[in-house]
């Protein structure tokens, strides 16, 4: 689909009628040979059920917006884009797991999952994604490694961060250790159960 625009930098869909793609591949597109791929926008593009292929060749991509859609499943291939800065899942009402490996993308400076209300827990060892600024919601895990102790490294968070599943907190030290008082950019912090 695709072949003549190997140097494409930004893909962004439009919600046409009829839709741009037609609907056999769209739930699955391939976008592998656009490895110059910098921007990549899906948003509120009702049709995209998975992204396959897709994370092989744009180590370039800095940019995903996934929101709106009806993703099911990230697949871990994901976590190979170390470029990547911004990753937005706003209302993914059928994402249900972030890829295990996120702790991979080093460069990550903004994850918005916001509404995104299937997630069950947070990959683990978020606590290696030191330029995080912005983090819409951290649902804690049961595990050690997707615990909320896990926020204590992410001190440059901004804005607002609502934390959930409060009651897969263990003690008061664990909780100490996320250390949300020295998150000084913080302007609004939800607490939910």
């Amino acid at each position: 689909m695709f072949g003549k625009a190997k140097h494409l930098r930004t893909f962004l869909t439009i919600n046409f009628t009829p839709t741009p793609f037609n609907y056999e591949n769209a739930s699955c597109i391939s976008l592998s040979n656009l490895k110059y791929l910098r921007v990549l926008s899906f948003r509120n593009y009702p049709y995209l059920y998975a992204l396959s292929n897709l994370i092989d060749k744009p180590i370039h991509l800095r940019y995903l917006d996934l929101s709106g859609t009806y993703i099911k499943l990230l697949l871990d291939s994901l976590c190979n884009m170390y470029n990547l800065q911004t990753l937005k899942m706003i209302c993914c009402e059928r994402l249900a797991k972030l890829p295990n490996d996120m702790h991979k993308l080093v460069n990550l400076c903004h994850l918005d999952i916001s509404g995104t209300l299937k997630l069950q827990e947070m990959p683990r060892e978020m606590r290696k994604l030191i330029l995080l600024q912005h983090l819409s919601c951290f649902v804690v895990g049961n595990h050690e490694a997707k615990g909320i102790k896990e926020l204590g490294t992410l001190s440059n968070l901004h804005g607002s961060l609502s934390i959930k599943k409060l009651e897969n907190i263990n003690n008061s030290f664990e909780a100490l250790e996320a250390r949300i008082s020295d998150k000084k950019y913080l302007e609004e912090l939800g607490l939910e159960v």
